[in-house]
């Protein structure tokens, strides 16, 4: 009995765009002579590229005939899965190059077998190299086998199981090359696993499918099949995985993976790279943005008798994971001795552990919207936590948030919101940072948790917190303080609003900065030089005095965040400042007296609106100065007959000068 057809992990969209080449697939000959070689090889390929036509039966017959490295270059739909054949040791899609998929299936695949032996008669043991068989003759050194059983999750039909090299074998007893970090007591069985060859596909080129939604089938799948290798190659739009690795020995994935379906209320999971089953001792790698998660563990495909079994172990994730719909890297309950070095930037969450025995080691985590590292109740073995740096987290701001115990040491916290520690019971946190952000530095929402020699910046207020029942709990930080973190950077300049003008208020805002909040103060510069009285302001409005006029003014801002060194920026400068608009009298002037030769006639000054500084006063008679100035006229002889008026003038420094006339006067006999 085999290995059944592999399962559909369902996944994501952004449709590719189609394009044109005319290139070649060359067999048997080394990638650099090959590339070198021009022309197409096979006719029939090549009037395929660029056609809608299927180009899968082409290339299924061409790779049969190959061996060796060969190069795959064009623009081909394919219609079928490429299941490249085991003489095929390399496949390199060139720049330029496009398979694109129609149906849902993969457009390459290496499958090798794995086929049931036994049930063997007794209980694989936890942390042994040997197991008891019927008949050791039926094993051979240097095979492999799927070890497993029906020990695995409770209510699930997950599994435990994995993969393993025998040593030697005699009489009843099978050595392996590895001890098991599990036992196997119900029903355990063996089954060989023949591992298809290595095959590595590189190469610059594309692979993507044509119609995302209609696909739950990764791009490319490996299915039993030691050492695979994905380099350089760019997988994107799909409703499903970008790579499956399953039950599989060493390997690496080292490409771009892009734009995957992640739709759960339709079944929908785009997953970067999908390590499943036994796989053993993976690296992951490569670019990896907008998919569900950059890398996650799953249970094994379906295999015959041995149910759906495998956990991956000894594997290593360290791809840079940009804006993943979900966690960006997320182990499933099965693995285990599972290395994540994370290098997140965005997305709904950082690192998700489940399985156990994990190692999250170095690494940065920045700008997701979720928790940094999230630690699921189920882990039965403590994961360790060293040195991440964990900044910017939005808007739920918890650096690690332990459901279970955890081991964590050197964690720099930076600039997080809300508490940034949470733990359940029996953790242990040594060292490390917390800097700006939230208030609260620990929340103990269980019991016997142990914080020591963890540096404390400004912001933390309030060390530490503890839940109602929570007992036990230590806490002990150190007495040095975490160095400030750099300067807010400015990327938009203030910019001051309002009518440069004497007697206008003008506003500043607050400019924009790539940290916030921040706390602002302003300072207003007349020609660069801080005005008295108007430094280190925490409003933002500034009136205008007869001292700016002719000045140009702008705005020193200071932007201030505990945890941070202060920033500043200063505004554009304005327009030299203008004068004000002319004086107006709010109370005028008024004239009285006796209109008659001898008698006299008097002016009031008014008052003047702002406030005049001096006034002066010229009086005429029929419109022509009489060479009077002053607030009182000697009316003459000659004025009889004729209309006396008289100007009031109102002057203010750094104001047009105000004018106002009462109604003339005529003098009688």
């Amino acid at each position: 009995m085999g290995v059944s057809t592999m399962p559909n992990f369902s996944r994501r969209i952004f449709l590719g765009a189609t394009g044109i080449g005319a290139f070649s697939l060359v067999a048997g000959v080394p990638i650099e002579k090959a590339m070198a070689a021009g022309g197409p090889q096979t006719p029939a390929l090549a009037a395929l590229s660029g056609t809608t036509a299927d180009a899968s039966p082409a290339i299924i017959e061409y790779l049969r005939s190959a061996s060796g490295a060969i190069v795959l270059s064009g623009d081909y739909f394919l219609d079928s899965v490429i299941e490249v054949p085991p003489a095929v040791t390399q496949l390199e899609v060139t720049a330029g190059s496009r398979l694109k998929v129609r149906g849902d299936h993969p457009a390459l695949s290496r499958t090798g077998t794995i086929v049931y032996r036994e049930q063997t008669p007794a209980t694989m043991a936890k942390g042994k190299t040997a197991i008891t068989v019927k008949d050791a003759a039926k094993y051979k050194a240097n095979e492999y086998l799927l070890v497993a059983g029906d020990d695995g999750l409770s209510g699930t039909g997950d599994r435990y199981g994995y993969l393993r090299r025998v040593t030697s074998a005699s009489g009843t007893t099978v050595q392996l090359d590895k001890a098991l970090p599990r036992a196997i007591s119900i029903k355990p069985r063996t089954a060989l696993v023949s591992l298809a060859p290595s095959l590595t596909i590189t190469g610059a080129g594309e692979i993507l499918h044509s119609s995302p939604l209609s696909s739950t089938s990764p791009l490319v799948r490996f299915f039993a099949t030691d050492n695979p290798r994905l380099i350089g190659v760019d997988l994107h739009d799909n409703g499903a995985t970008g790579v499956l690795v399953a039950n599989c020995r060493n390997g690496l994935i080292d490409c771009t993976i892009r734009d995957l379906a992640d739709d759960e209320a339709n079944g929908r999971f785009g997953y970067g790279v999908n390590v499943a089953g036994a796989t053993r001792g993976l690296t992951v790698r490569g670019t990896i943005s907008r998919a569900r998660h950059a890398v996650t563990t799953n249970v094994g495909p379906f295999v015959s008798v041995m149910g759906a079994a495998g956990e991956p172990e000894d594997c290593r994730f360290e791809p840079v994971a940009i804006d993943c719909s979900d966690k960006s890297v997320d182990t499933h309950r099965l693995g285990w001795n599972t290395t994540i070095v994370p290098h997140i930037t965005g997305g709904r969450g950082g690192v998700q552990v489940r399985a156990d025995s994990t190692r999250v080691i170095g690494g940065t985590i920045t700008g997701s919207a979720g928790p940094g590292i999230s630690v699921n109740p189920l882990v039965a073995v403590a994961p360790v936590i060293d040195g991440t740096v964990i900044s910017y987290l939005k808007p739920s701001g918890v650096a690690l948030l332990a459901d279970a115990p955890v081991i964590a040491s050197n964690l720099d916290i930076r600039d997080c919101y809300g508490v940034n520690i949470v733990l359940a019971s029996g953790s242990t946190v040594t060292g490390g940072s917390i800097v700006a952000g939230g208030a609260t530095g620990v929340r103990f929402r269980g019991s016997g948790n142990s914080v020591t020699g963890i540096r404390l910046g400004s912001n933390v207020t309030t060390p530490f917190t503890e839940d109602p029942g929570a007992s036990g709990n230590t806490f002990t930080a150190s007495t040095e303080a975490p160095g400030a973190l750099p300067a807010p950077k400015n990327t938009a300049l203030p910019k001051v609003g309002g009518t440069a003008q004497v007697g206008q208020r003008l506003t500043i805002d607050d400019g924009t900065w790539d940290v916030g909040p921040l706390t602002f103060a302003f300072t207003w510069l007349r020609n660069g030089t801080p005005i008295s009285g108007a430094t280190n302001r925490t409003y933002r409005t500034y009136d205008v005095v007869s001292a700016d006029a002719g000045a140009a003014l702008s705005v020193l801002v200071s932007a201030k965040r505990a945890g941070y060194q202060d920033a500043s920026a200063t505004s554009e400068p304005t327009a030299p400042v203008a004068q004000g608009a002319a004086l107006v009298p709010s109370v005028a002037p008024v004239v009285s007296g006796t209109a008659k030769p001898a008698g006299t006639l008097t002016v009031t000054r008014g008052t003047w609106t702002p406030a005049a500084q001096s006034t002066s006063c010229a009086w005429f008679t029929n419109g022509v100065a009489n060479g009077t100035t002053g607030t009182s006229y000697k009316v003459r002889s000659s004025d009889v007959g004729k209309k006396i008026t008289v100007t009031v003038t109102a002057k203010r420094t750094g104001w047009q000068t105000g004018t106002y006339t009462p109604a003339a006067t005529t003098i009688t006999a």
